[in-house]
């Protein structure tokens, strides 16, 4: 039956009524139509059908490893790289296998290496602003992934919820390969609030569509409330001042507390092209240091958590907007000097 007039609006949910409904499987069709403007500035073509809204970064690699993943099988992941990602893809019953991170991406040499032995269903990788290391990916390395995720019939998903603290233009495998065999997720969860829980896959149309029927019968839908609140904030101007507001503050940071920390002898892996992170070898074993800093009520976040396999490692991953405390930089310059 159809409706007209003041009546059509009541009855579509202009009180509000509509909030109290389970909302769509997908996520809230107006923020995937912000989010397909968004995505367009960074160079990759999502219509809304091709993007479907999570509770972060987590649900949205959740989703995808359900998706393609079977026990037994090898999942690429960059080495050092997110630990709960690890435990997440071990849960499935998937074997993580690193993949070690160089200055300007993965190795080459041994990602092929291991294309070729386990054959994985899907790599998963950070193009811009890595976490722990915060460096990017170059073209160079960029075009080698695609070439070689094309020749072994790999899927590449794209972790990229560190996008919106890099400074200057960078390189993505989304914006190279246009969703084709790239599947690229992101999320608010860094900039705005961790506990608002909003983020997103972007991939060919089949697989949104497969992947929230997925989400459909694990969790129904997620909170149109919180999506919402993202749509407002992008789409009347908020956000993209207060990431401006955050890059500075983290630029204005970064170098002081860098040239701290490396004059305490820690060795800084490359640097930080942008965001929050630094990667810096201790060298010692960043375990038993961050267990003394335990003991001071300091935490740090040791090298071996950031490995799939957990191994014994000498680097640590600071967070350069919480490390500059004059009580924290004499605790190091103490251990650090035994």
């Amino acid at each position: 039956m159809r409706c007209s007039g003041a009546d059509c609006g009541r009855r579509r949910g202009g009180d509000g009524a509509s909030l109290l409904g389970y909302g769509e499987p997908q996520g809230y069709a107006p923020l995937r139509q912000q989010l397909q403007v968004k995505l367009a500035e960074i160079e990759i073509a999502a219509a809304p059908e091709q993007i479907v809204l999570t509770a972060g970064i987590t649900q949205a690699l959740d989703l995808i490893a359900r998706q393609f993943l079977r026990p037994g099988d090898a999942v690429l992941v960059d080495d050092p790289g997110w630990f709960l990602m690890f435990g997440m893809f071990a849960a499935l019953g998937a074997r993580p296998i690193g993949v070690p991170r160089q200055g300007d991406g993965p190795d080459l040499a041994v990602l092929e290496q291991l294309l070729r032995e386990h054959r994985p269903p899907l790599y998963v990788t950070t193009s811009v602003l890595h976490n722990p290391t915060g460096t990017s990916l170059t073209s160079a390395k960029a075009f080698q992934v695609l070439r070689l995720a094309e020749q072994y019939g790999v899927l590449l998903v794209e972790d990229d919820i560190y996008a919106d603290f890099c400074e200057a233009p960078a390189v993505r495998l989304a914006a190279l390969d246009q969703l084709r065999r790239v599947i690229y997720v992101g999320s608010f969860s860094k900039t705005v609030a961790a506990n608002l829980r909003v983020g997103f896959i972007a991939g060919e149309r089949e697989l949104a569509r497969a992947l929230a029927d997925r989400k459909l019968l694990a969790a129904l839908t997620t909170p149109e409330l919180g999506e919402r609140v993202m749509h407002q904030v992008l789409a009347e101007g908020h956000y993209r001042k207060h990431v401006e507001r955050l890059r500075r503050r983290l630029a204005a940071r970064r170098e002081p507390v860098l040239s701290q920390l490396e004059q305490l002898g820690l060795r800084i892996f490359a640097d930080p092209q942008g965001g929050m992170f630094a990667w810096l070898d201790a060298g010692r074993d960043s375990h038993a240091l961050a267990a003394r800093a335990y003991e001071q009520r300091w935490l740090l976040a040791p090298g071996s958590l950031f490995s799939p396999g957990q191994l014994p490692s000498s680097w640590l991953r600071f967070n350069l907007a919480s490390s500059s405390h004059p009580d924290l930089l004499r605790f190091l310059e103490r251990a650090l000097a035994e």
